[in-house]
């Protein structure tokens, strides 16, 4: 394609249609559908525009190797293969839709880059940048050996730049180069399952590949399966390889495994690094028939576009599967399966390779999170500020700074500057969100126009608010043999969780409970306390509750707590009977007593010494049981002061014994009496005892 995207034209290696989809031509008018490559190859073709020129092209191919057939019993070869091949194609001419062309007069269109191993030559190819103005590197295999094509302003360099390497690659799998030039990865089916993916270091100045490799997947009987599809993020820091296993005839053997894994370029042991992103198990409830080798390819929005062909669609694929944000670390990788139909359309095993390096990505970061938001969905609330900053640019000269803004319907831009470089939105509200892209434009050393894109989707959510002081909950643990249970949606007799809400719609908002604030903020899954709670003795503890939007659980959120409060069932113990004197000397007014003292029947009812914390519990005295069950205030005797009994000789007392910390944890079962017993008579007159 163009600068723009349109459409220039496009091959399978045999065939090159020009951009109204007929058959492009030869300068000398024959149809361009006869060259030297195959559409059965693993990577069928590479375009790359010759550096210097604004309308030739050009494409290599590679073919699918020689063809046998079985003659007499024996295994005959019928047609050598043809390798590696390059055609030049000029978009100036028949009327601007493109020819293809002799460029160097010497009456062939193509040029011949096999080095005599036609039979021998891998179905992969793959092209990268140089490290210098104007040059591309164009890499592809045979045996052992990697062979690099040097294009710059002058053309193909025909005398290629080799590297051996300990292992010979097979025809089967996929080669790539990592878009900063540094890393190659290839992928091998051998009928020894062995060598399956390997990567090594590229020189991007000298077209070298490293002697020393790294097996990522080394062999199918540890169950990873044979490699495949392989590539690299954008940032050059993960490394996706597809592999199958259990059969490759897509037909004869439907049921293939299909497994997807990340490698961690950064990570000090790579092939340690390896997470398993995706899998189709033949069997299961979501793909029965499991899923056959397809690619991965970096498409110019950042993300990796897979193909997984199935056996009950006859090998195809009716749609594309995509790695959202290939640059984050495995346990945050989106997969989406079935993400593009293809409307009818279908896919097999290949995907079309570009030149990794002209897929130029920029960072962007959430300014308060640092969290990288490129392909991302972000989430925030109503009324918030956020700044998203690209990360610095460096080698890069005259850099502009547009930030544009989608809603849906229009977009809109935002700043276009060499100054202001972030996108800086405040007091965000719902007409906000919607998709927001960065595209800075810039000229490298060459003088040649560079471009970097960045984008992600802005979503807003109603900011979540929590009552302040949410009343306590207290619990009487009438039986310590049984575990107290607590729902808080359903807290007693009344809804915890509505009154946190305070007034918040509970279809939008949600109420989870933590016993720590730490875990309340993170907010980590399996942290939270369950519906049924259980506390198995007394004790008196804050519960955190965290409300969130259930949209944006991880933005729009606020933290408030309450107490709960578990009390044991004070006993009360029996204090005896309180007996005192008559205090009316005169034996006018008999049976009563003045100066009853209750409180000093505290002790024996707490249970004397060691019993129950008198700091913990209260004692009331009651004329009446029903006033201390009540309690009635009315009918609470004094306990400090002296009191006289109301009853002649016998008074029931009744206790109220009261946990201080839950009025309705108490014990009013117990009662003693007042009895006051008459003073003794001393008979006057008595007869003189005379000795």
């Amino acid at each position: 394609s163009d600068k723009d995207g349109n459409l220039l034209f496009y091959s399978d290696g045999i065939t090159v249609w020009n951009k109204n989809h007929k058959i492009m031509q030869y300068t000398d008018l024959t149809d361009a559908d006869n060259l030297k490559g195959d559409p059965s190859s693993t990577q069928s073709g590479m375009i790359i525009p010759k550096p210097g020129s604004s309308s030739i092209y050009y494409l290599f191919t590679v073919d699918d190797g020689p063809e046998y057939e079985r003659i007499a019993g024996v295994l005959t070869l019928v047609e050598d293969g043809k390798g590696l091949n390059a055609y030049a194609i000029d978009m100036t001419l028949d009327g601007g839709i493109g020819q293809l062309i002799d460029e160097n007069s010497d009456g062939a269109f193509y040029e011949d880059l096999s080095d005599g191993k036609f039979n021998n030559w891998e179905e992969k190819v793959a092209a990268v940048k140089g490290a210098t103005c104007n040059t591309y590197w164009v890499v592809s295999a045979v045996d052992n050996q990697f062979y690099s094509y040097l294009v710059d302003v002058t053309g193909i360099n025909t005398v290629p730049s080799i590297s051996a390497v300990p292992n010979t690659a097979e025809r089967r799998g996929y080669l790539k180069i990592s878009p900063d030039g540094t890393k190659l990865a290839i992928t091998n089916q051998s009928d020894d399952f062995k060598n399956s993916a390997i990567l090594y270091d590229f020189n991007n100045a000298t077209g070298q590949v490293s002697s020393s490799e790294i097996k990522l997947i080394d062999g199918f009987f540890g169950g990873l399966g044979e490699a495949y599809g392989v590539e690299f993020s954008s940032d050059s820091q993960k490394l996706y390889i597809s592999t199958t296993s259990g059969g490759r005839g897509q037909l004869a053997n439907p049921a293939v495994t299909y497994k997807l894994f990340q490698f961690d370029l950064t990570a000090t042991d790579i092939p340690g690094s390896r997470k398993l992103i995706h899998t189709q198990v033949p069997g299961s409830i979501d793909y029965p028939e499991g899923g056959y080798r397809g690619a991965l390819q970096l498409g110019p929005d950042g993300k990796i576009y897979a193909t997984i062909p199935l056996a009950y669609a006859n090998g195809f694929a009716t749609s594309l599967d995509v790695i959202e944000n290939p640059t984050a670390n495995a346990a945050d990788i989106v997969f989406t399966k079935n993400a593009i139909n293809l409307n009818g359309k279908l896919s097999t095993q290949g995907l079309p390779p570009f030149i990794a390096s002209l897929l130029l990505p920029i960072k962007i970061s959430d300014d308060d999170t640092g969290l990288q938001t490129n392909n991302t969905d972000l989430k925030t609330c109503i009324g918030s500020t956020k700044v998203i900053k690209p990360e610095a640019i460096l080698g890069i000269n005259n850099l502009n700074y547009i930030w544009t803004f989608d809603n849906g319907t229009i977009e809109t831009e935002i700043s276009n500057s060499s100054t202001q470089t972030s996108l800086n939105l405040t007091n965000i509200q719902l007409t906000n969100k919607g998709i927001y892209k960065l595209k800075i434009e810039g000229k490298d050393d060459c003088s040649n126009p560079v471009e970097y894109n960045a984008s992600f989707n802005l979503e807003v959510f109603e900011t979540a608010k929590a009552k302040p002081t949410p009343d306590p909950i207290y619990f009487c643990d009438s039986d310590a043999t049984v575990p107290n249970i607590f729902d808080f949606r359903k807290s007693a007799s009344s809804d915890k969780s509505k009154e946190i809400l305070d007034g918040l719609d509970d279809t939008i908002f949600e109420v989870l409970y933590f016993d720590d604030i730490a875990k309340a903020t993170a907010n980590v899954a399996g942290t939270n306390l369950p519906d049924n709670y259980e506390v198995n003795t007394p004790s008196s503890q804050t519960i955190y509750a965290r409300v969130h939007n259930i949209g944006a659980p991880d933005t729009c959120s606020e933290i408030t707590s309450f107490t709960l409060t578990v009390t044991g069932l004070p006993v009360a113990s029996d204090p005896g009977t309180y007996r005192a004197c008559d205090t009316d000397v005169s034996g006018i007014n008999f049976g009563y007593h003045d100066a009853f003292l209750l409180n000093t029947k505290d002790e024996a009812i707490l249970g004397g010494p060691g019993g129950l914390d008198p700091s913990l519990y209260k004692i009331s005295y009651h004329t009446t049981a029903l006033g201390a069950r009540t309690p009635d205030v009315s009918t609470i005797i004094p306990k400090d002061i002296p009191y006289r009994n109301v009853a002649i000789n016998n008074e029931e007392i009744f206790v109220r014994l009261e946990n201080k910390a839950d009025a309705k944890c108490f014990d009013a079962s117990m009662s003693f009496f007042l009895t006051v017993d008459p003073l003794p008579i001393i008979k006057n007159n008595i007869s003189p005892l005379e000795q």
